[in-house]
This record gives C-alpha cells, sequence and structure tokens, in this order.
C-alpha cells in the first residue's frame, strides 16, 4: 500500500511503477501510485507520443494508479495496455476496476485512443519504440511476468513480484537474468521473515543475491519495500546486502538508471 510520513521520504512511499522513454514513445511497467510521477515528468513534447502499459499482474498494488494517469484522457494521446491471457479474464477484471462505482469514468469512456491487447506468450518478444522487451512467468499467486528490457546500451530486468527463496530459486528465471546489467528485485521480507510468509509471493535481499551472482548481473535494486519499512530499516537492510553483493541499492522514489 502507498504509505507517507517523514519515516518514508528516503525512499518514498508510492507503489509500483517504472517507465522507459524512446524517441518513438514510452513504455510503461504497472501502474501503481509511481504512474502519476511518470505523468508530472512529461515535457509537453512527450504528451502526443504513444504509451505501451505492460502490466505484470492485475493485485491491486500495481494497477492502483491507472485511474489517475492523466494520459487517459487527452484525445491525441494512444495508449497501449498490455496483459497476457489468463485463467481469468484480465480485460474484464480491469474494466470492472475502472469503473463505476469505484471511479466516475469507465474504460470504455476514456478521451484517449485506448487498446487492450493479449501478450503473445508463445513470442519471446517483442520490440516496442525501439526496446526489445521480453518476458518470463515468475512464482507468485495468480502469476506474474518478469520483465526484461533490452535498450542498445543498457539491459535491465524486472521482477517486482517474484516467491523465490534463497534456497530454491528456479534455474531458468536465473537464465533469463543471465548478463544484464541490472536486476531489480522483490525484496519485501528479510531473511528472518521469509518463513512466516512464504506462501505470500515475495522474496528477499539474499535470494537476489544469489540470482545476480549466479546471472553474472551487474547491479542488484532491491524494490518492494514493505510498507511497513521505514527509511532507516531500508537502509540497514542493504548495508548487509552490500557485504555479499557490494553494488546492491534499494529503489527509491523518482530514481533514474
Amino acid at each position: 500500500m502507498p504509505v507517507c510520513g517523514r519515516d518514508f521520504l528516503k525512499y518514498g512511499g508510492k507503489t509500483t511503477c517504472l517507465s522507459v522513454k524512446t524517441d518513438e514513445g514510452m513504455i510503461i511497467f504497472d501502474a501503481g501510485t509511481g504512474i502519476l510521477n511518470v505523468t508530472n515528468g512529461q515535457s509537453e513534447c512527450s504528451e502526443i507520443m504513444p504509451s505501451t502499459l505492460f502490466l505484470t499482474h492485475l493485485h491491486l498494488d500495481h494497477i492502483m494508479g491507472l485511474p489517475s494517469f492523466q494520459p487517459l484522457y487527452e484525445q491525441a494521446k494512444t495508449i497501449i495496455i498490455a496483459d497476457p491471457k489468463r485463467d481469468e479474464d484480465w480485460q474484464a477484471a480491469l474494466r470492472v476496476f475502472m469503473n463505476k462505482p469505484y471511479w466516475p469514468v469507465a474504460l470504455d469512456e476514456l478521451d484517449s485512443d485506448t487498446e487492450m491487447r493479449n501478450i503473445p506468450l508463445d513470442r519471446s518478444h517483442l520490440n516496442v519504440y525501439g526496446v526489445e522487451v521480453s518476458w518470463f512467468r515468475a512464482l507468485h499467486p495468480q502469476q506474474c511476468l518478469v520483465y526484461k528490457v533490452k535498450m542498445p546500451d543498457k539491459s535491465v530486468v524486472i521482477a517486482t513480484d517474484v516467491g523465490y527463496s534463497q534456497e530454491k530459486i528456479d534455474p531458468a528465471f536465473i537464465n533469463f537474468c543471465q548478463g544484464a546489467d541490472c536486476l531489480i528485485y522483490d525484496s519485501q521480507f528479510t531473511p528472518e521473515e521469509y518463513p512466516a510468509h512464504r506462501k505470500y509471493g515475495h522474496s528477499t535481499w539474499r535470494a537476489g543475491v544469489k540470482v545476480v551472482k549466479e546471472a553474472g548481473v551487474g547491479q542488484l535494486i532491491l524494490t518492494h519495500h514493505s510498507p511497513s519499512r521505514k527509511d532507516g530499516e531500508i537502509d540497514r537492510i542493504v548495508e548487509i546486502a552490500q557485504r555479499e553483493f557490494p553494488e546492491t541499492v534499494a529503489a527509491a522514489e523518482n530514481m533514474t538508471l
């Protein structure tokens, strides 16, 4: 959940959203409350550019910012919302979420040219606005996609919600991360907290360290902080993780790679 107050000023309290801006358009991953920062950061030039929003999954913290995403209400805007075909109808679920009585404007009533598309899981990747986006189905309730973004000068893996323990990490996931410059990794729980939350679908900094070491990743960014985790506590987690992998930092609001 989003948090605020003096104990959360360093890392911020918005929920998950990441973005990549290219000359051709804006690629956004998840629509947590952090998507408001994407809107606020757009220049007048970028506002008319198309956007593609890739969802990792439909849990509330990853879509709760969508109704306040201003480009949805702009007539000149072209927006694609993408998610894999699931057991449940994700498009219908999203329409229920963004509809009356929960929100005054329904997804089908928007001014923008907005389209929902299934991610073709039978393919390995898509080329979007000059960037290669690939995906991996990770361990998480109702399943979550991990994304890899390959740019000309950098590759980043976005693993917001994964349930791996240090003792049991899918070798295919390690292979997916192989050679990336950066892994943004779910570390909601500490190793001490994990046993009591094993079925919650979240991981630890220690599992993230194991992945980056085995996959030859250059940097580890810890994300999906517990909403009760204060700045000083996150500082302490980073300090401990750096003893095993020095290139470890914690994700913070408005961080730029």
